[in-house]
């Protein structure tokens, strides 16, 4: 588990998608076509269709002539919402009842129940103006109402107008699962969803729930009503009647927040009370269909991911992406090949593919889809307007604004990651060569290509609806015929390769499918050795080290600026050597994570050496905790660290420090028995408290799969390797601050490197785990004053007598010039407010380093650092 907010919000998108996946098959399972009993019996028919004011003349007109023209004995009447005279002189030409209304209540609803109380026919067809049927349109329906339990019949809504747009192409590719194998499943699971665009009803059973039900989604309610009441629906797998779907962006969006705030109210408020009527399968597609429209949610949540988790560094899951993928592909592989193998029951050649635009187009409507469902949420009210049927092209940049948006959020993302965080393509490529990707850097590629995805499928659809710029660039004068060309040319191509493709899928599909079941049921089950985690660095390191058993390290201030990495190449030059290790020091705090100097510790790589982070555990920098009893004084921060408080930090450091293409050092809370420091007993904690928080960060940082840290604890007095070592498990450095003090000292004497070191060496061999004596040891401040003797001899005495302990690998030179961490009052006179502890002051002193530190890179031996 990764960030807990990222967590629960990936989980809840994925098994959402699962659930549709699910859903999908439940309607492919019983995929059927009724039998057309014998019609016995004349029925008397009624066929209304509407009109509302703007709608095209020449539309209604041609159905209404579509209508006349249906062989079988039926009346035709006219909603006309407008009382329009000159469609009142049409119905009158074709003999087509016109009827209005004054009162306009309930919008279609209330325009058809108008109707109905004229009309008295026992069925009736309720069609939309822009509905063509086929001459036989009763001949093909009526047969099924012989059972008098059926309550009404539904037929396929197929669509004339699907090439006159890109947006009109991807609005009709949506419907045609709908309608053909899932609502094939439907009929035959008594759940045939009535659709108000062609729907034939029994008078009777209209009349028994009071009429067209009202709403949004009026066609949806009337159905939900009619089970309830009992009556059974069946579903007709044959194109009787063709429409329009929405041509332009404006349109379809009109379309789709209208049926999102129609289906969520209708779950909300209509289901639960009509629920113990419903059978358990009506139950079932009740509760399931409307939340097709939580996929404007899910797009949001899938848009905010990847683009928080660049933005903080931190990632919802800390698992095996190789595995991942392995156990998800089979899966997604399988969906595919199943709704391919279903496309056999499409009605017509045409709807037959993978539907890629369709799929794209409802991407870019999840903030419509969220906007419907915040809109039923809060009980906005979306008013009734039908879809626009005769919308001219425009350039919607307005409507693509929140598309533009996700475009900059997810771009400005992936630039911040690469700026904050030194991401970029040389850094993996660099990873790569070396064998190994870093979890932060695996967890970022992925999160930085689900951004990519989602900028160039929200800007895809921005594009989309910049509908009179495509219609210019068509139509530029010269350019026309190698425009339409090309994009012919390039339509061609793409649609004849997935029609090809489709073809293959559908007919292989279902051999295909018994190996990837197989395979997915393998890994379900598969022991976790089937992918072995990366192998421990930790382990491998302890070689790394006997095959260069001394590193020579340095710290200066301001390593995370360009001068003091200046001043490094300086000393390496002055030295003739290259520093193994670069000290510098970081603080706890909310700004310590973009204060983490990452850039700088690039270069430091580049140049071959590692960074030794002292990383200083102060609680009072944490806005959260500036008015908290003990945390705000820094107070008990290492029982708060136990405790959990600080887990969001150390989630985002980790994945800061995992992302280090090398390994990295942390000494963390140095010298915690030193009183000038908090997180010291002045600061409440105990040596109990201090070794639990130890334990507890090195543990989060195993836990979260950060295996690039070597965990230098380092005591200030002797005596506390009994009281605060961690144990051998959880330290792989001990670290050892040796630096002399003179007459600034507490004692106010000359130490030699001896006389400092040995007293830790001694407790070492006392303490009750003998591995801690074959922990290497890093004297992790190396220096001497010029208070009471002289410091060229002390380095000299100092590093000759080095080789006498095997156990020291490493030696970290303390080369600050204004150090105010006096121990005591005294000073060499009034006006020295700074410790110098430069050694490169003194040119003997240079020579004396650089002569000795030429002795132990050469002749150190590499035995296993053990302390005899």
């Amino acid at each position: 588990m990764g960030q807990p907010l990222l967590y629960w919000l990936l989980t809840f998108s994925l098994v959402f998608k699962v659930f549709r996946m699910v859903h999908e098959w439940y309607h492919y399972f019983c995929i059927s076509v009724p039998e057309r009993p014998t019609l016995k019996r004349q029925y008397t028919v009624d066929v209304l269709t509407t009109a509302y004011p703007g709608e095209p003349h020449e539309m209604i007109i041609n159905t209404l002539e579509a209508i006349r023209g249906i062989t079988y004995p039926h009346t035709a009447y006219l909603c006309d919402e407008g009382d329009d005279p000159s469609l009142k002189e049409v119905c009158r030409r074709l003999g087509v009842t016109h009827v209005s209304r004054t009162e306009k209540i309930n919008a279609k609803a209330g325009n058809i129940n108008n109707a109905l109380r004229q009309a008295t026919g026992e069925i009736c067809v309720i069609l939309d103006p822009d509905h063509v049927p086929v001459s036989q349109f009763l001949d093909r329906v009526l047969p099924y109402f012989e059972d008098e339990q059926i309550g009404y019949v539904q037929c396929v809504q197929a669509y004339y107008n699907q090439g006159e747009s890109l947006v009109a192409y991807g609005a009709a590719e949506q419907t045609y699962q709908f309608y053909g194998p899932m609502m094939m499943s439907m009929g035959h699971y008594g759940t045939a969803q009535a659709i108000g665009a062609n729907c034939t009803f029994r008078r009777s059973a209209l009349d028994s729930i009071g009429g067209h039900a009202p709403g949004l989604s009026e066609d949806m309610h009337t159905a939900m009503l009619l089970h309830a009441k009992g009556w059974k629906s069946v579903y007709v797998p044959e194109v009787l009647t063709k429409g329009l779907v929405p041509g332009t962006l404006a349109a379809y969006y009109k379309q789709q927040v209208k049926w999102a705030r129609g289906t969520f109210d209708l779950l909300f408020h209509v289901y639960p009370r009509l629920f113990r009527q419903f059978t358990w399968r009506q139950k079932l597609h009740y509760f399931t269909v409307p939340l097709y429209y939580l996929f404007g949610v899910i797009g949001l949540i899938d848009l905010f991911i990847p683009a928080a988790s660049l933005v903080t560094g931190e990632f919802p899951w800390t698992v095996n992406l190789i595995e991942f993928i392995l156990r998800f592909l089979p899966v997604f592989i399988m969906s595919m090949l199943i709704r391919q193998y279903v496309q056999r029951w499409l009605l017509e050649e045409q709807e037959r593919s993978f539907h890629i635009l369709g799929g794209l187009l409802r991407v870019g409507t999840w903030w419509i889809y969220t906007l419907g469902f915040v809109y039923t949420i809060f009980g906005v009210k979306v008013p009734y307007i039908p879809t626009p049927k005769d919308d001219k092209p425009q350039n919607n940049l307005w409507l693509c604004l929140p598309n533009i948006i996700g475009v900059v959020i997810s771009l400005g993302a992936i630039w911040y990651a690469s700026y904050q965080y030194g991401l970029s393509l040389g850094i993996w490529k660099e990873a790569l060569k070396q064998g190994e990707l870093p979890d932060f850097y695996s967890y970022s590629l992925f999160m930085a290509g689900f951004a990519i995805v989602n900028a160039v499928v929200l800007g895809f659809n921005v594009l989309l609806g910049q509908e009179k710029f495509l219609s210019s660039m068509y139509s530029l004068p010269g350019r026309k015929y190698y425009f339409k060309n090309f994009l012919k040319g390039l339509g061609f191509g793409f649609w004849d390769v997935q029609r090809r493709l489709y073809r293959l899928l559908a007919q292989y599909g279902f051999v295909l499918l018994i190996p990837l079941i197989g395979m997915a049921v393998h890994l379900g089950f598969t022991d976790d050795s089937l992918f072995p985690q990366r192998s421990s660095q930790a382990d491998n390191l302890s070689a790394r080290w006997k095959a260069q058993p001394f590193l020579p390290g340095i710290y200066v201030p301001q390593t995370d600026q360009a001068d003091g990495l200046q001043r490094i190449s300086h000393l390496e030059q002055q030295l003739n050597i290259s520093f193994e290790l670069i000290s510098f020091y970081h603080s706890w705090s909310a700004d310590s994570l973009q204060g983490l100097p990452v850039r700088q510790i690039r270069a430091i790589t580049q140049e071959g050496a590692h960074p030794l982070i002292t990383w200083e555990p102060w609680s009072n920098t944490f806005p959260e905790f500036k008015s908290h009893p003990e945390l705000g004084r820094n107070q008990k921060v290492f029982r708060a660290i136990s405790e959990g408080k600080f887990d969001g930090y150390l989630r985002r450091y980790a994945a800061l420090i995992d992302a280090q293409p090398t390994r990295v050092f942390i000494r963390f809370a140095h010298e915690t028995d030193n009183p000038m420091y908090p997180w010291s007993a002045k600061g409440g904690n105990t040596p109990e408290e201090f070794i639990a928080a130890w334990r507890y960060i090195v543990t989060f940082f195993r836990q979260a799969g950060v295996n690039n840290v070597e965990w230098v604890w380092n005591p200030w007095k002797e005596t506390a390797v009994q009281n605060y070592y961690p144990g051998s498990a959880y330290v792989d450095w001990i670290g050892i601050t040796c630096l002399n003090y003179g007459e600034a000292a507490t004692d106010k004497e000359w130490h030699s490197f001896q006389a400092l070191y040995e007293p830790y060496r001694s407790q070492i061999l006392k303490y009750d785990d003998p591995q801690i004596g074959h922990k290497p040891v890093m004297l992790t401040e190396f220096g001497s004053t010029t208070f009471g003797g002289n410091r060229d001899t002390w380095f000299n005495e100092a590093l000759t007598d080095l080789p006498d302990y095997p156990e020291i690998r490493s030696v970290v030179f303390f080369d600050a010039e204004n150090d105010p961490n006096w121990v005591t009052d005294w000073r060499p006179n009034k006006t020295t407010r700074y410790i110098d502890w430069r050694f490169e002051s003194s040119r003997d002193a240079i020579a004396t380093i650089r002569q000795q530190l030429k002795i132990l890179t050469v002749t150190s031996n590499q035995v296993d650092p053990v302390v005899r």
